[in-house]
């Protein structure tokens, strides 16, 4: 693997002329002449939305047409430059908005439109250029380097110019020549068409790659969710550490105990019994607390059956009617993250839980289904309403739980009722 942007050929430059990927570079370069035409037809298409401007919407409507040619054309180079041995170019974000009218404003306002359009304006003197350039870079040399041949061939002894032409001076001046055409074909050749695809690809970067923001946040997004995996994966392991471990030793104690119980039921040694019976009945009460504890860390049915068997488990707790309604795209090849299921888990419960305790509800309804790129879940309570989000308490931490998964909290609670609480996380 090569960092990107940086050009994959072996440091020496001889064995460059053996490395494929060096070649591939080569051809990068070249292939300047490509999107100095595609460049050419951009800027083209722009500059004729410029002057169909002023009649009406035609010139809004043109340069409409031009945005996804420039994104797809971006989209293109960067795939390209990737191919050619550039490395990957992270692709800028796209401004969004809730109707057509405030997406394309956003787009015309955004900069890395107007970063891709100077692009493309520089790819057209580009295109003619660095062909050029290369071509010369191969050319000049070999040129150089066949002259002792070109020399010999012509005979110079026959030439009006044999004056100048003959002994051993102009031998090894014409050799000199010939070997600084091998030396510069041989070793500069590489490092400098090296140079030309560095720069280009470091341009291109620039240009039509995502901002150094963006990527230190999409850097700084993919650490947390590797964070929240990981931190997920400790908590199931521990509940399957005390459920698979420490419960099971409970219970083979409190089978002892209540067999030792029933062998002494006849017994006259009242302080024995009690002994017995007291610690049968705290052994009964902690493995009652270490089952509750293995729910609290990840409970196993949402493991074993998914969320639409896991809310209902929650919901014959609750104190009111709860219908449960689990889009049966989330099962199976469309089930979410384990780290995703288990938050959407954890915040119904706790609503379901605020139902019970301050809603004086008579029934509730929870949903969750797909929309878009995203999960949407709600939670509607027929209660008294009145519900907000405050410091330090239960609608906080909920907001707090989803922060971390970029989710989003709203609550609609008028006075009177009735309550929904709208929750949309990203599931990519």
């Amino acid at each position: 693997m090569t960092a990107p942007g940086s050009l994959p050929i072996r440091r020496n430059p001889l064995r460059a002329w053996l490395s494929v990927d060096w070649w591939l570079s080569v051809l990068s370069v070249l292939s300047a002449a490509l999107s100095g035409i595609v460049g050419l037809l951009l800027i083209t298409l722009l500059a004729a939305a410029a002057l169909t401007l002023p009649m009406a919407l035609l010139g809004v409507l043109v340069f409409a047409c031009t945005i996804p040619a420039v994104r797809g054309a971006d989209a293109a180079q960067r795939a390209a430059v990737r191919f050619l041995g550039g490395g990957r170019i992270a692709e800028p974000d796209r401004p969004g908005g809730p109707t057509r009218r405030a997406r394309f404003v956003a787009a015309a306002r955004d900069p890395a439109l107007w970063r891709s359009l100077a692009y493309w304006f520089l790819r057209i003197p580009l295109g003619v250029l660095l062909p050029i350039v290369v071509a010369a870079l191969f050319t000049a040399p070999l040129t150089l380097t066949l002259a002792p041949v070109a020399w010999l061939l012509t005979d110079p002894r026959d030439s009006e110019l044999r004056e100048y032409f003959v002994g051993l001076p102009s031998l090894l001046a014409v050799g000199a020549v010939g070997a600084v055409g091998a030396v510069w074909l041989m070793l500069l050749t590489p490092l400098l068409v090296s140079s030309l695809a560095r720069a280009d690809w470091w341009c291109t970067r620039m240009l039509l790659g995502a901002s150094i923001t963006q990527e230190r946040m999409a850097q700084l997004t993919e650490s947390r969710a590797r964070v929240i995996d990981a931190a997920e994966a400790d908590r199931r392991r521990i509940e399957r550490d005390l459920h698979d471990g420490a419960q099971q030793r409970l219970v083979s104690v409190s089978i002892s105990l209540g067999q030792a119980r029933s062998r002494l039921a006849a017994s006259e040694d009242e302080t024995l019994r009690t002994l017995l019976d007291d610690a049968h009945r705290e052994t009964k009460n902690a493995i009652g607390e270490i089952r509750a504890l293995t729910r609290g860390l990840h409970p196993p049915i949402l493991t074993d059956r998914g969320l639409d068997a896991a809310l209902s488990s929650v919901a014959t707790l609750c104190a009111v009617p709860v219908d449960i309604d689990v889009a049966a795209e989330l099962a199976g090849v469309g089930r979410p993250s384990a780290a995703l299921e288990s938050n959407i888990y954890f915040l119904v419960s706790e609503a379901l839980t605020n139902v019970s305790k301050h809603a004086n509800a008579t029934r509730a309804t929870v949903a969750v289904k797909r929309v878009g790129s995203a999960i949407r879940v709600t939670v509607d309570d027929d209660g008294d309403g009145g519900a907000r989000i405050l410091p330090s308490g239960g609608l906080a931490g909920l907001a707090d739980r989803l922060s971390g998964v970029d989710g989003t909290l709203r609550v609609e609670s008028p006075a009177g009722g009735p309550t929904r609480l709208l929750v949309e996380v990203p599931c990519g």
